[in-house]
């Protein structure tokens, strides 16, 4: 069994009548990079700040290393927060912006100059140590922050949104040091973000939290596969979402009739007949034109746009009552279909793609 960094248990937290935290129980293993990710409001900020001691729950309880962290002061607590504005001193050098922790706790000036240097190394930060905040790039200010946390070598670093002041392309830069620090290092992180994308470049397992209650929690695959509501599914990815109900089970297939046609979806354990269902693809399963014509499911539609994206093609279809179907080519499968703009195609899918949600929210999905 993996050892724990952080065990969460029954944690809940009310504003007045409103609860923004409810019952929530989950732990993370010791060098893991954990991300919760929701809408807001979710909850997530809150927990955020209930795991670092910024605010106090009104029940359950929170272990760091084993330990109840419960009625200790932030500072005692072993864990370290990167803001979302980074709160560097601006009066202050990189160097001293790093070394703060470490010289409130009281470390010899040697130990101190130690620790900076060797951090500042680990996140390329080299030869900026005389330099101030604003003379630094967004990135480089974004590694500040990091390093400042680092050199305190705590049990868990907490993310809140870090990245959501940065443009794209920074961002993407700065996904892609995160992955790689920790990679090398093995730090714990806990990292709170609204942004999808972010959740699953990062994660080793991902929580997905609604209105104050997990949702999901699994890894990043299974979370995006096989979304165990509606809500998840929409959440995290385009979906394309048809009504219906299911009129025939039968050879471990059932037949759902919609608006559009009647299509195929695999049998899954609480699919009944007579079911109201959403029935729903990802646009990446989707195919169009010449494609589909091995697809189980196939309907003809109205081309409405499409838009080359360099490495994929996106299409966009009307169905005869007015829905808009959404696809996603790659590779050998992008074609132009420029001169059909206007007119009937047809887009297909396999059953296998599909992802089913009955009127209650449960989940089938065939693989």
């Amino acid at each position: 069994m993996p050892e724990k960094a952080i065990v969460v248990k029954n944690l809940s937290k009310r504003y007045g009548d409103v609860t923004v935290l409810n019952n929530v129980s989950f732990d993370v293993n010791k060098g893991e990079f954990f991300v919760v990710v929701g809408p807001s409001p979710s909850g997530k900020s809150v927990l955020l700040k209930c795991i670092m001691g910024i605010e106090q729950p009104d029940s359950g309880s929170i272990y760091v290393d084993g330990g109840d962290v419960g009625g200790i002061p932030p500072s005692k607590r072993n864990i370290s927060l990167v803001f979302q504005d980074l709160a560097l001193f601006p009066h202050m050098r990189v160097f001293d912006n790093i070394a703060f922790g470490l010289r409130m706790l009281k470390h010899p000036k040697d130990q101190v100059e130690k620790e900076v240097d060797e951090v500042m190394r680990l996140v390329a930060l080299e030869g900026l140590g005389d330099r101030y905040p604003r003379q630094l790039s967004g990135g480089q200010q974004q590694r500040v922050a990091l390093a400042r946390s680092l050199v305190l070598e705590p049990s868990v670093l907490l993310f809140d949104e870090p990245l959501g002041n940065l443009d794209l392309k920074l961002r993407e830069k700065m996904i892609d040091e995160f992955k790689l620090l920790h990679q090398k290092i093995g730090f714990t992180a806990l990292y709170v973000t609204h942004d999808q994308e972010q959740a699953m470049m990062l994660a080793d397992r991902i929580m997905v939290m609604n209105m104050g209650v997990i949702e999901q929690i699994g890894g990043t695959k299974e979370v995006y596969v096989n979304p165990k509501s509606l809500f998840i599914a929409r959440f995290m990815g385009d979906l394309n979402d048809l009504q219906g109900i299911i009129t025939t089970i039968s050879n471990e297939i059932a037949i759902a009739k919609t608006e559009v046609g009647d299509f195929e979806a695999p049998l899954k354990e609480g699919l009944l007949q007579g079911m109201t269902v959403a029935y729903t693809i990802r646009p990446e399963r989707v195919l169009v034109g010449d494609n589909v014509r091995d697809c189980e499911n196939r309907i003809k539609a109205k081309l409405i746009s499409q838009i080359y994206k360099g490495s994929e093609m996106e299409y966009v279809a009307q169905l005869s009552n007015g829905v808009k179907f959404k696809a996603l080519t790659q590779g050998r499968n992008i074609i132009n279909l420029r001169s059909y703009m206007g007119k009937e195609v047809f887009i297909g899918w396999n059953s296998n793609d599909v992802l089913i949600f009955s009127s209650r929210g449960e989940f089938h999905k065939g693989l």
